[in-house]
């Protein structure tokens, strides 16, 4: 029968100290792994609500306008009754309100859908129809100014939901 000898040597504390380090290191990597972990859903999050955002203002102005027009068609219906036609002066009052107006509200509309088109981070509104009006608009619409894009390869993180698209 053989016998095996098993020698035992007692253990290196420096061996031992090193392996305590590495073990310390191991436990901070493991921790910092689930950190960012928790970071990247967080910022995946804010972006998904970023885009959202994004998508229900861009949409609710093309929304906005349509109900605007609807509105400037009826008082332009209103407004060529023979009675009320009968004072120039207000009618091209009313008609120059009328076309600034749409103006205003389809310039920002338009502004808010090339807004979207402009950032690869964000999805795409089209662009809104916008009829031209019937005398030229005499204001300045405001701008929607289009910041730099900081990633161009970005895309949308996700589709928004139904409940972001207005139109």
């Amino acid at each position: 029968m053989d016998h095996h000898h098993h020698y035992h040597t007692p253990p290196d504390p420096e061996v031992l100290v090193r392996l305590g380090k590495v073990m310390t290191k191991l436990d901070l990597l493991l921790q910092l792994d689930v950190t960012l972990k928790q970071d990247m859903v967080k910022l995946m999050s804010q972006a998904d609500d970023l885009n959202n955002g994004m998508t229900a203002l861009a949409t609710a102005f093309a929304v906005e306008h349509d109900a605007v027009a609807a509105e400037m068609a009826a008082l332009a219906a209103a407004l060529a009754n023979v009675i009320t036609t009968s004072d120039p002066v207000l009618t091209a009052a009313v008609t120059q309100a009328i076309a600034n107006v749409n103006h205003i509200t389809g310039q920002m509309a338009i502004d808010a859908a090339a807004l979207t088109a402009s950032i690869p981070a964000a999805t795409t509104i089209p662009t809104p129809m916008v009829t031209a009006p019937v005398v030229t608009p005499t204001v300045v619409a405001p701008v929607i100014a289009t910041p730099p894009v900081t990633d161009p390869t970005a895309s949308p993180p996700s589709d928004p939901p139904a409940s972001a698209v207005t139109l």
